[in-house]
């Protein structure tokens, strides 16, 4: 979902609650901005957002708990793949 799209046939669940003003005032900057089209897009944004903050977090916790995990010569493979993957993509002209 990208400012304020979303597929049609996604259903619509209602939700009534009371939010800060400072939030508000936010949400409503995001619908002035053209960042979303509705109050309900903004809110589906910023969670959209939220989502994938922690997904990446996540990803970074178990990406360094598998490095920390790994036996020396594991360590030592990877190391080496990593060196030769950047050798690779330096190769490489992205501006062609």
């Amino acid at each position: 979902m990208q400012h304020g799209k979303r597929m049609p046939s996604q259903a619509r669940l209602k939700v009534s609650t009371t939010i800060a003003p400072e939030s508000y005032a936010y949400l409503q900057r995001q619908i002035e901005s053209g960042k979303a089209n509705t109050l309900a897009d903004a809110i589906d944004n910023l969670v959209a957002t939220v989502r994938r903050l922690e997904n990446r977090f996540r990803l970074e916790r178990e990406t360094a708990a598998y490095f920390q995990g790994l036996s020396g010569d594991a360590l030592a493979e990877e190391r080496k793949l990593e060196a030769e993957l950047f050798e690779s993509a330096a190769a490489v002209n992205f501006e062609e």
